[in-house]
């Protein structure tokens, strides 16, 4: 699968959960809306690229580590795209060392 294709399925994946979650959930309140305002995009970011690479990559940890620092490098640009492409680049680097 080439990085192209990745960064669009991780996007879709994580533009499309958040509208769907948006679209389907009531807003949260109280000491949930609290939580749920402080989820980082890096951990959307990193889930959907553990999923994309597959379950081989469970013996090493570096791409899953690599993809959450360099996520959450872009995460005060508050672009969920950006987070998530540097997200996937991370773990593409990280994947290419082990």
């Amino acid at each position: 699968m080439s990085p192209a294709v990745l960064v669009v399925a991780v996007a879709a994946i994580t533009v499309g959960s958040r509208a769907v979650s948006v679209a389907v959930l009531p807003a949260p309140r109280g000491a949930l809306a609290a939580v749920v305002e402080r989820l980082p995009a890096p951990l959307f970011a990193v889930l959907a690229t553990v999923t994309l690479l597959g379950s081989d990559q469970a013996s090493s940890p570096a791409p899953v580590w690599l993809a959450a620092g360099a996520a959450l490098v872009t995460v005060r640009r508050r672009s969920l795209l950006l987070t998530v492409a540097a997200g996937l680049a991370g773990a593409v680097v990280g994947r290419a060392l082990t």
